[in-house]
Formats: C-alpha cells, sequence, structure tokens
C-alpha cells in the first residue's frame, strides 16, 4: 500500500513532463517557406502557376503569451535577399479574439514610416518592437478599431491590450507588388518572450547543409562574379542576382535538391563556355580564310575593309548574346 503514493506522484509527474512538453515552444513554417541549418527562408512568388508559394512565413506556438499585453518581447533578425520592403511585408500578424471574431494585428518591419528600403542582402535586426516610448508607427490594429492603421506600440496596447492571442505569425506575401512578382527574405533568431525561434545552426536538418543562400555564395564563388550576375542578375547591371539565385534556390525543399542543382548549374556554365569559345574560334577561322581569299582577289567588289570590321564586331556581339542567353537556359 506505501507504493501508491509513489505510483501516484510518478504518475503525477509524467503528466506534468508531458503538459510541459505539448506547451513547448514552436514554429511551424508555411506555405513557400523552407528552413536550412536554422535559419528560415519565405518566399513570396506570385509570377509562376503555383498557388502555394504566393505567400509563407511561419506559425509560433507555445510562447506563453495570452494576451497581446503581455508579449514583452517581439524581435527578429531579417536579410531581404529579393526584392525590398513593401507593402506590408514581411511583417509580425497577431491575432486577437473580439467580440465580432478573430482579428488581426499587424506589426510591420523595415523602416519606418513607409516601412520600405530594407537594404538588400544584409541582415537587419529589428530590436525589441514592444516599446512603449517608441515614436514609430509600426503597428496597425484597424482590423479592430477603424482609422488606427498607423500606431506606435503604446497606441496599440491601448486599444487590443486585453484581448486574448490567440496565434502569432510572421508572414511574406508582398511578391506581387514587384516587377518580377517575387519577394525573398531570409529569417533567424525571432524572439517571443523568453522563447527564440529559428537559430542559425540550432536545429540542422537532414542533408548536406546547402541553404539557399550557400548555394548561391558557392556559385558566385565557382562561376565569378560576372559569369553568376550574367546568369541570375534581371536589373541593368545585374546587382540584384544574388537575391534572384536566393529566390530559386528557395523553391527547391531539400539540401540535397539544392546541392545537385549547384552541380548541375555549374557543369551547365561550363557547357555554356566551351559552346561559345568553340564557335568563336570557327569564325575567326572562318574571317581569317575569308582574308585570304581578300588578298587573291577573290572577295566581293562591295565589301570594303570597313563592312568586313562591320561584320567582325557584330560577331562579338553575337558571342557575348549567345554566352548570356546560353547561361541563363542553363537554370
Amino acid at each position: 500500500m506505501r507504493r501508491l503514493p509513489t505510483t501516484l506522484a510518478a504518475v503525477t509527474a509524467v503528466a506534468a513532463l508531458l503538459a510541459t512538453a505539448a506547451l513547448a515552444a514552436t514554429g511551424t513554417p508555411f506555405g513557400g517557406a523552407t528552413t536550412s541549418n536554422g535559419v528560415l527562408t519565405l518566399v513570396s512568388n506570385t509570377g509562376d502557376a503555383a498557388s502555394a508559394n504566393d505567400a509563407s512565413g511561419a506559425n509560433f506556438t507555445g510562447t506563453g503569451v495570452t494576451t497581446f499585453a503581455s508579449i514583452a518581447t517581439l524581435s527578429t533578425e531579417f536579410n531581404v535577399t529579393d526584392d525590398d520592403c513593401s507593402s506590408g511585408s514581411p511583417r509580425f500578424q497577431i491575432q486577437v479574439q473580439t467580440a465580432s471574431g478573430p482579428k488581426n494585428v499587424f506589426v510591420y518591419l523595415g523602416p519606418a514610416p513607409s516601412f520600405t528600403g530594407c537594404s538588400p542582402n544584409v541582415w537587419i535586426t529589428s530590436g525589441n518592437l514592444i516599446d512603449s516610448s517608441s515614436t514609430e508607427g509600426r503597428f496597425d490594429t484597424s482590423q479592430v478599431q477603424a482609422g488606427t492603421q498607423v500606431s506606435t506600440y503604446a497606441q496599440a496596447k491601448a486599444v487590443v491590450g486585453n484581448l486574448q492571442v490567440t496565434g502569432i505569425s510572421l508572414v511574406v506575401d508582398s511578391g506581387w507588388a514587384f516587377a518580377d512578382k517575387e519577394q525573398t527574405v531570409m529569417v533567424r533568431n525571432v524572439k517571443i518572450n523568453d522563447s527564440t525561434f529559428f537559430v542559425p545552426g540550432g536545429t540542422p536538418g537532414p542533408g548536406t547543409g546547402t541553404s539557399p543562400a550557400k548555394a548561391c555564395k558557392q556559385l558566385r564563388e565557382d562561376l565569378g562574379r560576372d559569369a553568376f550576375r550574367t546568369m541570375f542578375g534581371r536589373n541593368h547591371n545585374g546587382r540584384n542576382a544574388f537575391g534572384k539565385c536566393v529566390s530559386q534556390m528557395a523553391r527547391m525543399k531539400t539540401d540535397e535538391d539544392r546541392a545537385a542543382a549547384v552541380q548541375r548549374i555549374e557543369q551547365a556554365a561550363e557547357q555554356c563556355l566551351a559552346r561559345t569559345t568553340s564557335d568563336h574560334h570557327k569564325r575567326k577561322h572562318h574571317e581569317k580564310a575569308h582574308t585570304l581569299d581578300r588578298r587573291h582577289g577573290d572577295h566581293d567588289q562591295g565589301e570594303d575593309d570597313g563592312g568586313h570590321k562591320g561584320k567582325s564586331h557584330r560577331h562579338h556581339g553575337d558571342d557575348r548574346g549567345g554566352l548570356v542567353r546560353c547561361l541563363r537556359t542553363a537554370i
């Protein structure tokens, strides 16, 4: 009989342990989101036929947050690789329960007051967005109270502070706002109260550890900066090449897929260069033979030296254009 209290105590302890485990803080990606080596990559691509990656993000649970006022820490580090912050993305999204049903409070990331102009390809620290002294109107509580799209934290707290929080997310969904219909943002060290999510290297996944950014860095190093920009760049100077590369690599769901893509692209690039060089040598050989013919008086009467040089310049342009087309087809 003495064993009964011990058994009950053990059962109670196990139940408590299970309850704690059930409440463990988790960050769950959705939509077009992928993770690699602990870093979350969020993609919004509205330019393809698929709709699953029109928006992406992560839902956070088990944070211990009860009401909006109970949120003491809300921060992240983010890196916009393609193209910019825009149209309320990226953002935290806090769902609260109102008398008329669930509503969202938006917390915008990026430089105030427009939340656009995020520096590309650099990690930006948001700082703790829960700041009663801040004068930045990055909180939008207009779903709860009309006319409060631009609110400070103190103003938002006055409107929704006592409301129950039923969900917290980090969202990217403004691919539609850009000419190429893509927006890609990498995220790490998301902090909500005492919980931290997506810590680099903290929860490495299976495979080779080839994250989208790592794959693109390898390609840039192996191909050379000029070839890399030619292959992936889509603006006038190719400076957006890295972001475009990361966006494309993020569509692949596993590190193994990205590692295979790197190998495939490098092999295709080598073939492009070899083919272009071969075509160039053949053209030069033809021009040399043509020149010899001209020296023996076999050239057409209507073609002078200036015309021949003009063709040579056009051939050089053809070489460049052919290489560009080949490299872009390779991806």
